[in-house]
């Protein structure tokens, strides 16, 4: 974390600390608009807001969360290479219940920092892109998973001081065609700060996403993508256990614009939440987020 605050800051000082000259070729613009690559869909800890709700039960992820990309650098104005530094600040909670209008929260995981991405459009249809993200991840229980009538922590599991501060490396492949777009994913993360101790610092996690807006050109004037989308990450417990997770859906607005998705999930493997990170689960659930890149 304090790696990428240096580094956001020698490269503020160094734009607007000099002069442009005919000897240099760099182009610095600051806020360059929308994210130059989205949040992946299927992988849970990514910037979102909304609400997934599992069936069968009252229980409800809700995401919020941001992203933004604050300075974009290009080796020169018709270079298909290009650097974004940015920031990621989002948490999700645990809803189980409801009493008198208001939540049972009973987990929550917040997470902050930022990222780096290198991007080459390589042609009109094919990018690549290299993203680095630091965050630091804390998890907590809440008032919801306490019992006030017997004082006592529900499921006898009471809070451990979950924390992880750690990188994460992943390299993407994107295409689109003139009827479907996709792209494949694939990387690692590694913890410098981990409680507790017996979880491993490693991390692995891959997946890709495909999307059509030839089959339905618009809706309400808009223009209408159907998606499906899976993230596979491999965790250690300390032995390595993989958890799934499959969205298949809809985005009303253009794809890497501000639009609302509505999808159909299953998820298979460890919990999504870090106080319950030894709990293995499955379940369906339907979710909708709003999309404001």
């Amino acid at each position: 974390m304090r790696l990428l605050l240096v580094g956001v800051f020698i490269t503020f000082s160094l734009s607007f600390g000099q002069q442009p000259s005919d000897d240099v070729n760099l182009r610095y613009v600051f806020l360059p608009g929308r994210l130059a690559f989205p949040p992946l869909t299927a992988h849970h800890q990514e910037p979102r807001v909304g609400v997934r709700k599992e069936f069968g039960s009252s229980k409800m992820k809700v995401d919020i969360g941001a992203s933004v990309d604050m300075l974009e650098v290009r080796p020169a104005s018709d270079s298909t290479e290009r650097f974004r530094v940015g920031v990621d600040f989002f948490t999700f909670a645990l809803s189980t219940n409801s009493q008198g209008l208001r939540l049972q929260i009973d987990a929550v995981d917040g997470f902050f920092g930022g990222h780096v991405m290198y991007l080459n459009d390589v042609d009109e249809r094919r990018r690549v892109v290299v993203r680095l993200r630091l965050l630091h991840l804390s998890a907590h229980f809440l008032d919801g998973h306490f019992n006030n009538g017997t004082e006592s922590w529900k499921d006898n599991r009471a809070p451990i001081a979950f924390t992880r501060d750690f990188g994460e490396l992943l390299a993407l492949y994107q295409s689109e065609c003139d009827d479907i777009a996709y792209h494949v994913y694939g990387g690692f993360s590694y913890a410098t700060l981990l409680r507790p101790t017996n979880i491993n610092r490693f991390e692995y996690a891959a997946g890709f996403e495909v999307r059509s807006a030839s089959l339905v050109e618009s809706v309400f004037g808009k223009p209408f993508n159907m998606f499906l989308a899976h993230h596979v990450t491999l965790r250690g417990i300390p032995t390595y256990i993989g958890s799934t997770n499959v969205d298949f859906g809809v985005k009303f607005g253009h794809w890497n614009s501000t639009g609302l998705k509505m999808y159909l999930s299953w998820f298979n493997g460890l919990d999504f939440f870090s106080q319950y990170y030894d709990v293995r689960r499955e379940h369906w659930a339907l979710g909708f987020a709003f999309d404001f890149w």
